[in-house]
Parts: C-alpha cells; sequence; structure tokens
C-alpha cells in the first residue's frame, strides 16, 4: 500500500466518522423540536434495533445450521416439512 492508498483509506474513515456524527446531531437537534417527534425517533429507533437483532440472530442460525450440515458430512437431501 503505497502514501495514496493509505491517505484515500484514511480520507474515507474521517467521512464516514464526520458523517455519523453529523447524522447524531441532526438526529438530535430534530429530536429536541418536540417531545412528540422525539418520542416517535426513539420509538423508530427502538423498533429498527429489534429487527436488527432479530434477523441478525436468524441470519446466524442458518450460517451455523449450513455449516453443521456441511462440516457433518452427511449426504441426507433436505426433508420437505
Amino acid at each position: 500500500m503505497d502514501a495514496a492508498e493509505s491517505s484515500r483509506m484514511v480520507d474515507i474513515q474521517t467521512g464516514i466518522q464526520e458523517n455519523t456524527v453529523g447524522a447524531v446531531e441532526q438526529f438530535a437537534e430534530i429530536a429536541s423540536v418536540d417531545p412528540l417527534v422525539g418520542a416517535m425517533l426513539l420509538s423508530g429507533a427502538i423498533i429498527t434495533g429489534f429487527s436488527i437483532g432479530v434477523f441478525g440472530i436468524a441470519t446466524l442460525g442458518a450460517v451455523g445450521a449450513s455449516l453443521k450440515r456441511g462440516l457433518s458430512g452427511s449426504e441426507e437431501p433436505n426433508q420437505p416439512a
């Protein structure tokens, strides 16, 4: 990796950090306008976080089951439900 590539990587990381901090500040400013708006943003964040968690766990379970089936070496076909 040369100096130009390293500089671009630092620029990308700095840009992501600035965008993230800017987004958080903007959401905080919007949420402070009205308590109802803050409650709506909070409920949206909770619903989004919950769904990310559920789908993340489901994905990890599917990957784990696939790896387990692949590592067991059995040639048993999938059974219909």
